[in-house]
């Protein structure tokens, strides 16, 4: 195993990463811009080192400053969490290119899934159904209202290089499509460096699922099973579950055989996931691949006890994981709740500031990865993801009841957070159903649903 572990990124997944990494005996170097000295992953790493600023790049972002650090820590490997420079073909290519280890899928096989406009043209050859839209890039505004007239309106513009909703644009005519089409182009720009937009058919109703793909070093492929994200803002999840209530299990078997195949196919190594949507008469068809660990991956450790950070540092170390990995059968039911510094009864709006009172809940099935504490300040510059609570059961109701718990003794204040709206969604006669969509927020706004419930749930939290 690696003798020395670099952490590229920050706050709750740099220390899950690190935890993993204690131990299992390896000791783990972090980084911190100056306006993050204070953060936890800072005193948690075994050491820690500033990131003095290059031409190339800032902050997270700069991979010179990066490589001096993991070339002045001697490291062996790099880990880049998720976010950041976890998907970018480019810092997997120089880590081989400088003698480290990428933890995570080789520069190839990043490419060839990493861009979502290569993924699609794969995947359909592959077999796998992939969402309705354009293979190759859009030239321009008039190519896509010739596009969008084929596939048929409303269309969905997407950036190529990225995600979390940015250069996303839905179109409904050719007249929203000259503006739609120059801000989703200069918006992925901005934040990718690649303007490249594509087309897909826009559907309002559908269910997201994703499924856990794993690739090892010697050529084996393995599907861990599906989660569902549909409980979304702005194309952001906060809610996420596994199993699904919507996939049945022949569907779950044979689209992950589908997966299997194209983890072999792509030569692709290490975690892995392939996003699809489930229209409303229950047809999966592929999105995309996430090259990456992915915010949600505790809610399958939960319901297959895998270590999934273990099973990346064994994979990039070379080591068998198939014995492991052919034995696992899901069991259970899982959720994770994304609490972020927002305030969900004002449209989701980030609340930057100060923690006052930090309290995490604990007990039997209940985990928190969690970069916070009182006194943490929430920046104003990084996504404003607090902590992830991740709660597990036998049944889907159990873990219902069990969160239910779980979030009434979660304590924050000094900010706003997601947590009342958590709870709301929990009582919830639709999502307790397992009836709902990626329109589950807009169908059931925060303030509708706080008007229909009593006001006591909250007096705890003070909001």
């Amino acid at each position: 195993m690696f003798k020395r572990v670099l952490v590229a990124n920050r706050g709750e997944i740099a220390i899950r990463v690190m935890a993993t990494c204690k131990r299992l005996g390896i000791p783990t170097v972090g980084i911190y811009t100056p306006s993050d000295k204070h953060c936890k992953h800072v005193s948690f790493a075994d050491k820690s080192v500033e990131l003095s600023a290059h031409e190339s790049g800032i902050g997270y972002l700069d991979m010179d400053a990066i490589f001096d650090v993991a070339s002045r820590m001697k490291v062996e490997a790099i880990h880049p969490g998720y976010g950041f420079l976890s998907e970018k073909t480019e810092f997997s290519q120089r880590c081989e290119e400088e003698g480290f280890v990428f933890i995570g899928p080789n520069p190839r096989a990043m490419k060839s899934l990493g861009s979502k406009l290569s993924a699609r043209a794969f995947m359909k050859k592959v077999g796998v159904p992939v969402m309705p839209g354009t293979l190759d890039p859009l030239r321009d505004a008039e190519d896509a209202k010739v596009k969008a007239k084929e596939i048929g309106y409303p269309i969905m513009l997407k950036a190529s290089g990225g995600g979390g909703g940015r250069g996303m644009r839905v179109v409904n005519t050719d007249e929203e499509m000259e503006d739609s089409f120059t801000n989703a182009k200069n918006e992925s720009e901005k934040a990718f460096k690649n303007s490249t937009i594509y087309m897909e058919k826009a559907f309002f109703k559908a269910r997201h699922i994703e499924f856990q793909v794993v690739g090892d070093s010697r050529g084996n492929a393995y599907c861990l099973g599906e989660r569902e994200c549909s409980v979304q803002r702005r194309h952001q999840k906060i809610l996420e579950e596994t199993p699904s209530t919507a996939v049945s299990p022949e569907l779950r078997h044979r689209i992950m055989d589908l997966c299997v195949e194209a983890v072999k196919k792509s030569g692709y190594t290490s975690l892995g996931t392939f996003e699809f949507l489930m229209s409303e008469h229950g047809d999966l068809n592929f999105l995309e691949a996430n090259t990456r660990i992915q915010v949600e991956h505790p809610i399958t450790e939960a319901v297959t006890g895998l270590d999934l950070v273990e099973i990346q540092l064994n994979i990039a170390a070379d080591k068998d994981v198939s014995q492991v990995l052919s034995s696992v059968r899901p069991r259970g039911h899982a959720m994770e709740f994304r609490i972020n510094a927002e305030n969900p009864f004002s449209n989701f709006m980030p609340s930057p500031g100060r923690i006052e009172k930090y309290m995490e809940p604990s007990g039997e099935n209940v985990r928190v990865d969690s970069a916070a504490y009182e006194g943490y300040v929430v920046p104003t510059e990084f996504d404003n993801l607090l902590a992830k609570l991740v709660v597990s059961g036998a049944t889907r109701s159990e873990v219902i009841a069990r969160s239910k718990d779980a979030l009434d003794r979660y304590t924050v204040s000094g900010i706003k957070t997601t947590i009342p709206y958590h709870r709301l969604i929990l009582r919830n006669a639709d999502f307790n159903a397992g009836n709902y969509n990626i329109e589950f927020i807009k169908d059931h706004p925060p303030q509708e649903m706080l008007r229909h419930t009593e006001f006591s749930l909250f007096e705890s939290y003070g909001q």
